[in-house]
């Protein structure tokens, strides 16, 4: 791949991937650590560039595996706090809770709800690039919706949380 050609890959795809990245690593250094490694596996020829649908879900899979095995390693296992402030410029009040929301989420909800309502990826092509059936994306993505309308009623009216509990 010649550098002009990666370049434009670049600033095409570079949001899609920090935003993939940031749902896993959860702050901006090592967000854009795992950008830099994805594209860095661009530049070293692990991909073939054939159409832009298909580099765009070649660079999302390879953030999520890049993120993934960060995270493995042993050094990262201790908490990560979320960063939140780093990720809220430009977006509304409610678009800030809502991605929280969805950052939040347990790693096997989280990404495929964010292809799906922030990128639009349909559940078929949510599979491919996960290696996991349509059938089990569309019922994580049922179950993460009612998880997070449940977060959102939560929200809405604490005291009802609240009486929930007792």
């Amino acid at each position: 791949m010649q550098n002009g050609e990666a370049e434009n890959l670049y600033r095409k795809y570079f949001a899609a991937v920090y935003s993939i990245c940031f749902l896993y690593m959860k702050n901006e250094a090592d967000a854009c650590d795992m950008v830099q490694e994805t594209f860095l596996r661009l530049l070293q020829g692990q991909f073939a560039y054939e159409d832009d649908e298909k580099t765009k879900a070649w660079l999302i899979v390879t953030a999520s595996n890049c993120c993934k095995s960060q995270l493995r390693r042993s050094f990262r296992k201790r908490e990560v706090a979320f960063d939140a402030k780093a990720h809220e410029a430009g977006r509304e009040d409610s678009d800030n809770l809502l991605l929280q929301m969805v950052e939040e989420l347990e790693e096997k909800y989280r990404l495929p709800v964010y292809l799906h309502y922030f990128e639009g990826y349909q559940s078929a092509e949510i599979a491919k690039m996960l290696h996991i059936n349509a059938s089990t994306v569309r019922s994580r993505l049922a179950k993460a919706r009612d998880i997070l309308r449940l977060e959102l009623e939560a929200e809405e009216c604490p005291e009802n949380k609240e009486m929930s509990i007792n």
